[in-house]
């Protein structure tokens, strides 16, 4: 069931027990908060030591904060509470609050929801705060963080302008006949549209690498049983997440662990050993090696003694353009040879030669990032960007004497698209889907 958008709602900054809690409460009823817990509303904006009674009961003596409308994150009126970390004094609070008419719990995101919603942050801004709660490394931090400061929407800003003057051009066209239009016109139009277009494909091609900054990139670890590829993801994650046996076949499952790689997010995949077997999961256990390699920036190619497995890595499912094959020999520190057809030599046990390969790693991963920090990350970003895009590409194929009402019919889709990146949508479920993914409390 929908809740009442013109409800006050309230939630706190953790359900757990915490030395401080913030307790947020939004909406036309949050200036009555200083009435029902029977403390005398400070200044706007100024922090002030008040007791918080209840039917003569002191529950509290916390700080409080008053913001008033628009200023406040919400856009409404706004009380912020910084109680005691107790869940004893949270669910005293949230249980007087909740006896009132027309105060609730706050739904996941519906405080961001409403910022959104009263103008004072945009949908990239919005996203971006969840991206912010959720970053793991510090680039991902970096982007959330710029987007939050307006970098995306200030580009997609600009992409609307474009359409927008693209559209008065082939409106002031629609007014000359066909014999009158003016050829300069004709090509500020053309040229205007090719610089757009360009923009815009950069974006969304860019889009595909801001991915692995927010999902992480795919390393695979591969190599024939026993090579020691679970004895290396132990030693790059410090966690003992592989079975380690001198079974061969002991890793039948792909078992992957997230690393920070200076910044960069890196999925580790400790992956079955590759060859022929006639057990049914290990059979399985292989395919899913195959189908992360497919998948991956960088293949760590391991064997113990030089002869590395090439077989598997000239598959026409490969593509070398965009992956990175590392051969790396193992155990040295138990097994000599004169072989120097590695790229680097290891020992798991030893930790040498770890450093040197994370460096490879980093080298290589560092060149894929992308530079700027006004990048498309979300799904949703890039869907509306490649909508617009489509319809700036359909208006090549048109013909600006004849068709110019369908050219503005194409203009039309596409700044609506593009608006659609960063302002409000007229759709319910759509919001609710963004904000879904949301911690209560924000």
């Amino acid at each position: 069931m929908k809740q009442n958008d013109h409800d006050t709602i309230f939630a706190s900054s953790s359900q757990f027990k915490s030395a401080i809690k913030i307790v947020r409460i939004s909406g036309k009823k949050a200036r009555n908060v200083s009435n029902i817990f029977n403390f005398k509303r400070p200044k706007p904006r100024t922090f002030a030591l008040r007791k918080l009674i209840y039917k003569d009961n002191i529950i509290d003596n916390a700080p409080v904060v008053w913001l008033p409308g628009k200023k406040s994150f919400t856009g409404e009126d706004t009380f912020e509470i910084y109680i005691h970390g107790s869940v004893v004094i949270e669910k005293l609070i949230f249980k007087i609050l909740s006896s009132h008419k027309n105060f609730r719990f706050a739904e996941p995101g519906e405080f961001s929801k409403r910022a959104t919603l009263n103008g004072n942050i945009d949908l990239v801004q919005a996203e971006s705060i969840n991206e912010i709660i959720n970053s793991q490394t510090e680039k991902q931090l970096s982007v959330a963080q710029a987007q939050l400061d307006g970098s995306l929407s200030n580009v997609v800003n600009i992409w609307r302008k474009e359409i927008i003057y693209m559209s008065s051009l082939i409106e002031s066209l629609i007014d000359f006949s066909d014999e009158d239009i003016p050829e300069e016109l004709s090509d500020l139009f053309f040229k205007r549209l090719k610089k757009t277009r360009k923009k815009i494909k950069d974006s969304v091609n860019s889009a595909k690498l801001a991915s692995f900054i927010k999902d992480g990139f795919i390393v695979t670890i591969i190599g024939k049983p026993n090579a020691g590829k679970s004895s290396l993801i132990n030693a790059l994650t410090k966690l003992n997440t592989s079975i380690v046996t001198d079974l061969p076949g002991t890793t039948r499952d792909l078992i992957q662990q997230k690393i920070d790689l200076k910044g960069l997010p890196v999925i580790l995949y400790d992956t079955a050993g590759i060859r022929k077997t006639d057990n049914i999961i290990e059979k399985k256990g292989i395919e899913m090696a195959i189908n992360i390699m497919k998948k991956s920036k960088v293949i760590l190619n391991l064997c113990e003694d030089g002869n590395f497995n090439s077989n598997i890595l000239e598959k026409d499912f490969l593509d070398y353009r965009r992956i990175k094959i590392i051969n790396v020999k193992t155990k040295v520190d138990i097994k000599k040879n004169n072989q120097k057809n590695a790229d680097i030599e290891i020992s798991s046990k030893t930790n040498f030669g770890i450093n040197i390969l994370l460096e490879k790693m980093y080298s290589y991963l560092s060149s894929l990032e992308p530079k700027g920090t006004s990048l498309i990350t979300s799904e949703r970003q890039v869907l509306h960007s490649k909508k617009a895009l489509s319809a700036l590409n359909r208006i090549n194929k048109l013909s600006i004497i004849d068709e110019t009402e369908l050219i503005a019919e194409e203009l039309r889709l596409a700044s609506k698209h593009i608006s659609n990146i960063t302002s409000f949508i007229d759709n319910e479920d759509v919001l609710d889907k963004i904000f879904s993914s949301f911690c209560i409390g924000k």
